[in-house]
């Protein structure tokens, strides 16, 4: 169990393929067998065609940041400490979108469209979160 209060995702039995690649540094999305559409958040079927054919694929950890905001206060008490934060929506090239944190030294540099590569952050309650930061 965690010493801070911050609340951690739960690790579902259909999202459990995705945590178990984050622990390994990896990132593992689902791709529909049936349609061949890329599926995101995990789920037990297909978005598209609700086939439940699903595969796991490790992809790189890269995209593009396609939305984001900063918060200059805490968003809830426990986060007191991280603010500045950038909330934000990361595009994968597959197409999916995955909303994250950034890790980020300079906010002003932020834009749309800007390349983001994968942190896997190992917090002290063993579960691993996907932020991203910008690519160098």
């Amino acid at each position: 169990m965690s010493t801070d209060a911050r609340p951690r995702p739960e690790r579902t039995p259909a999202a459990e393929p995705f945590w178990e690649g984050l622990d390994r540094d990896e990132l593992r999305l689902q791709h529909c067998t049936a349609c061949g559409a890329w599926v995101f958040y995990p789920r037990p079927r297909c978005s598209s065609c609700l086939s439940d054919t699903l595969a796991w694929e490790t992809v790189e950890a890269v995209g593009e940041l396609y939305a984001f905001t900063v918060t200059r206060r805490p968003t809830a008490p426990m986060f007191a400490e991280d603010v500045p934060q950038v909330l934000a929506v990361v595009e994968h090239p597959v197409g999916v979108r995955m909303t994250t944190t950034l890790v980020v030294d300079d906010i002003d540099s932020l834009r749309v469209g800007l390349p983001v590569v994968g942190v896997f952050d190992h917090v002290e309650d063993g579960m691993t979160l996907l932020r991203f930061r910008p690519a160098d």
